[in-house]
């Protein structure tokens, strides 16, 4: 389980435990935050990133393939689109207030690869868990209560 506390002093500084490991979230200073950390969506942007290296290091040592270093640029902006535009005619969940948010990954791959090699690996990086979970999305459920009262088990969320 994740848990993210915010106790309100600093303003947005969120301390995250993950299995024992601890991460800090903020936001920057011109949003109120002390910029202490990433915000959220580059935390976001951050797991995308590393989940492709380690994907392509997984893939590329299961076939032998002679890389010696990945490094994975991601960039992400927000760009108004037609209601009609027909890339989203079959997704229109993606436009919020007439935008939508388009991440870009750069996988820049030193090693002795070749070109063959390199269009697999290009293709395994799409296929890394947090690529697929924000091109196909999830179903996200939440229940707010007050500290005390009852809490849901994992099980009845679905």
């Amino acid at each position: 389980m994740i848990t993210a506390t915010l106790r309100f002093n600093p303003k947005f500084l969120a301390t995250v435990e993950i299995d024992g490991h601890l991460q800090i979230l903020d936001e920057p200073v011109s949003l109120g935050g002390n910029n202490q950390g990433p915000t959220p969506v580059q935390n976001v942007y951050s797991a995308l990133a590393g989940c492709i290296c380690m994907t392509l290091r997984m893939y590329s040592d299961r076939k032998k393939i002679p890389m010696q270093q990945v490094r994975v640029h991601v960039n992400a902006e927000k760009k108004t689109v037609e209601q009609d535009d027909e890339r989203f005619v079959e997704r229109p969940w993606m436009i919020d207030k007439g935008k939508v948010r388009f991440i870009h990954a750069d996988i820049e791959i030193a090693g002795d690869i070749t070109d063959e090699q390199l269009q697999k690996l290009d293709m395994i990086a799409g296929k890394c868990p947090v690529h697929k979970m924000l091109k196909h999305g999830a179903m996200i459920t939440h229940k707010t209560f007050l500290s005390g009262e009852k809490q849901l088990s994992r099980a009845e969320y679905a």
